[in-house]
């Protein structure tokens, strides 16, 4: 195995600890995991918009907003497609109705179908 696939092997082994963490209710174990990651490694537009699916659900799951919102521009900028599935739309749709206020957050919403315009 080449080295840039090892590489790529173990950023996938740790977007699935971040996801198990939150699939546990441990969001909070993925953050340091998340910071070390190269999503970058990762080999197609699709896994690497499912890596930032998974680091969007931690940091929703902590209350970051504005870190949620940013790892879903990036599931946008790999997979525009992505950022329209039910999931990540309740996901969005659930970042839109709560307290905090996400600059940009209302134009993507619309964009994406989360919310009616």
């Amino acid at each position: 195995m080449t080295p840039a696939k090892a590489a790529s092997v173990l950023t996938q082994v740790d977007i699935y600890r971040i996801g198990v963490h939150n699939a546990l209710g441990t969001p909070d174990e993925g953050v340091e995991i998340a910071r070390g990651l190269n999503i970058g490694l990762m080999p197609t537009a699709g896994r690497r918009a499912r890596a930032w699916t998974g680091t969007a659900r931690m940091w929703h799951a902590l209350g970051n907003g504005q870190e949620a919102f940013a790892a879903l521009r990036l599931v946008e900028q790999e997979a525009a497609q992505e950022v329209r599935w039910p999931a990540l739309r309740a996901l969005t749709s659930n970042l839109f109705y709560s307290p905090a206020r996400v600059q940009g957050l209302r134009e993507f919403a619309v964009r994406t179908g989360a919310v009616p315009a």
